[in-house]
């Protein structure tokens, strides 16, 4: 009986150690990262008295650690997203920043300075708020160019620790395998020390990157991205690379391999990621800098539109010096890049073209012997547009997309290029608000004064007077050219008089008094040149076709008779005139910034607007999205906390009541110790 006693109570004794190990285990790593709560479960013994088989687990519920990973990869997305747009944001909606405010501010003196077209202090300070228009571009571009090289940083340093958590937990796995073969794993201490550390090491890569989880039959986990490519075994783990776009400096591409624990070999795999299958804050990231690159060709789409309508205007009229106006603004050309270092690529923007400008890239491909031209969006989606540009020869070497406003020119003729094979790229509008610089080195050099006046006859029956409705282009496709000098000429047969005819129509002519065409008095007088149809002189008939576009227009204004006379001339010693200042400033409220991806155009102010708008839709569904999946994160650690997080005040009363256990236990054996000594004393 006593026998029987001893053994019970021994087992009784080991059974509470192991539960007071379990129990202090808990309480001591109750601040240890990573720890799952250690319970141990006891089985009646069948066959003979005392305490059976005794196990000790880990207590969590699978299911919702899983979901757990997944909570912190959508929470860390949306907080690097934000996090990488927030710059570009802050530097585009400051209102001492604003582009768009020093835009009006330009507007604004100009206003000033046309009133009194003469005076050089007014001009004086157009120049100065043009210039601070420069310096704001200049400033905001290349702050999101100094973002996106921050972002590029987070990135690299995101692809180090990814690539250390990956060999980590391939490691732990090979380790976990092993140990896993012998019979005690479940109960060996070092064994379930091993899943918690593999389980920290997961929940710190899920933050990373999006994942899944898969367990083995061997104790492994397969860890694999949302997208399926794997990231750790038990054999090999993904090394991430961080490498420059071939055709973009400011891009970084993701690429995977793999290594092997157990050689140095790598594997011959070379998979580029895409960005938007990532997640994480490595796809957060790399998709805010999407957003940065976008935000860039964005603006410099707008101040591409603004420069090209000023400078188009501009050089429609006359300085203060009398001699034709210059651009005001300069947006040089820049070069693409090429997957061939023997041919490059060069693109400039097509003068009085700006409102077609819009924010693609484009890839020029010579592969197969053909040449495709494609448009790339912010989401590097192409369409080809080859078929909209119409045939080019071959012995060509530019290739002018007057749909998008720009040109394209190569080093070599398109024939040769087709059998190179040769892939371009380039961002047209991506660094214009770096490179755009203020044109004006003087006050003199606004043209205000319009390149042609008009004159009425003053032996005229009627009473109507011709003024001046536009002038806004001057060149040889135009009817005023700039001669050597710098002062305005008449192209040969550009239209200087409008004489009424009997039946109270526009009949237009040249200086040498050939008819070139006619509007009808039905169009009161109301750009006369716009409502004009041609002559043909073989006929002597009026045809259905409208005269071309001069660059310049006029106005009859009151009641016209048979034989009266209009002119339009050279402006000469017109500094004091204002007609073109005054076209210089209703730039502003003209609709010249073309929407991408559509045929809407706006004015300068509300394309920035859109701009803005964009932008800040992005960073405020990126602020709710983070909200909302830090408050699904915090609720899901709570319920997986609830099983596998240390309580305290259980875990003292556990170590109580065990401990009284165990002292029961000792009770049993010094009972039965009692009772042996007794039978002993008796013979």
């Amino acid at each position: 009986m006593s026998v029987d006693l001893i053994l019970t109570g021994k087992y009784g004794v080991l059974n509470s150690q192991k539960l007071l190990n379990a129990t202090s285990n808990n309480i001591n790593n109750v601040n240890t990262d990573g720890y799952v709560r250690k319970e141990t479960q006891t089985y009646t013994s069948c066959v003979d008295w005392g305490v059976g088989a005794t196990y000790t687990r880990r207590v969590y519920d699978q299911y919702v650690q899983r979901q757990m990973f997944t909570d912190t990869g959508t929470k860390a997305y949306y907080s690097a997203y934000k996090e990488g747009m927030d710059t570009a944001d802050k530097v585009l909606s400051d209102s001492t920043m604003s582009i768009a405010n020093a835009a009006t501010s330009v507007f604004d003196e100009l206003s000033t300075a046309v009133n009194n077209p003469t005076s050089s202090a007014n001009r004086s300070a157009a120049k100065a708020q043009l210039e601070n228009l420069v310096e704001r571009a200049n400033s905001a571009n290349n702050s999101m160019l100094e973002s996106l090289n921050t972002v590029n940083n987070q990135i690299s340093d995101n692809v180090n620790d990814i690539n250390s958590l990956t060999e980590s937990i391939c490691k732990i796995n090979d380790q976990i395998r092993t140990l896993s073969i012998s019979d005690n794993a479940t109960n060996n201490e070092i064994y379930m020390q091993m899943l918690d550390e593999r389980d920290r090491l997961i929940n710190n890569l899920s933050s990373y990157v999006s994942l899944n989880v898969k367990q083995q039959q061997d104790g492994t986990y397969e860890v694999y991205m949302d997208s399926g490519m794997l990231l750790a075994n038990g054999d090999v783990y993904a090394k991430l690379t961080q490498e420059q776009n071939k055709f973009d400096v400011t891009k970084s591409d993701i690429y995977l391999t793999y290594d092997s624990v157990y050689d140095s070999g790598k594997d011959k795999s070379h998979v580029k990621l895409s960005s938007d299958n990532i997640g994480g804050s490595l796809g957060g990231y790399l998709n805010s800098t999407k957003e940065i690159r976008a935000t860039m060709r964005e603006l410099g789409k707008t101040l591409v539109s603004l420069a090209d309508a000023l400078n188009v205007q501009n050089k429609a009229g006359f300085t203060l010096e009398d001699i034709a106006g210059d651009d005001l603004l300069t947006i040089p050309g820049g070069f693409g890049r090429s997957d061939n270092p023997d041919n490059s690529i060069a693109f400039s923007f097509n003068e009085n073209q700006g409102s077609n400008v819009q924010s693609y890239s484009f890839q020029v491909s010579f592969n197969g012997g053909e040449m495709h031209i494609y448009k790339v969006d912010a989401d590097d989606k192409r369409v080809d547009i080859t078929n909209e540009i119409g045939n080019i020869p071959d012995n060509a070497t530019s290739v002018s997309l007057d749909d998008y406003g720009i040109t394209l020119s190569f080093n070599k003729d398109i024939g040769t290029l087709k059998g190179d094979g040769t892939t371009f790229y380039v961002q047209p509008t991506l660094m214009v608000g770096t490179d755009i610089k203020s044109n004006v080195s003087k006050p003199e050099d606004f043209a205000f004064a319009s390149a042609v006046r008009t004159r009425t006859a003053s032996n005229n029956y009627g009473n109507a007077t011709a003024s001046l409705s536009r002038c806004s282009n001057t060149g040889a496709n135009y009817g005023v050219s700039v001669g050597a000098d710098g002062k305005p000429v008449f192209n040969a047969g550009a239209p200087t008089n409008i004489v009424i005819d009997a039946d109270g129509n526009y009949v237009v002519k040249d200086s040498d008094g050939n008819i070139l065409g006619r509007a009808p008095a039905s169009c009161n007088g109301t750009n006369v040149l716009a409502n004009a149809v041609t002559y043909d002189a073989a006929t002597g008939t009026y045809t259905n076709t409208a005269l071309k576009d001069y660059g310049y227009d006029i106005n009859i204004s009151g009641t016209v008779k048979e034989e009266d006379k209009f002119s339009i001339e050279i402006n000469d010693g017109g500094q004091a005139d204002n007609s073109n200042g005054t076209a210089l400033i209703q730039i502003r409220s003209k609709s010249i910034t073309r929407t991408t991806g559509s045929s809407k155009t706006t004015t300068f102010n509300d394309g920035y607007a859109n701009l803005l708008a964009d932008l800040g839709a992005s960073i405020t569904t990126a602020s709710a999205n983070e909200e909302a999946a830090t408050a699904k994160l915090e609720q899901t650690t709570k319920l997986y906390q609830s099983d596998a997080g240390v309580n305290l005040d259980e875990e003292a009363t556990n170590l109580l009541m065990y401990q009284q256990t165990y002292q029961a236990c000792a009770k049993i054996i010094e009972a039965s110790q009692t009772i042996f000594n007794s039978l002993i004393s008796s013979f």
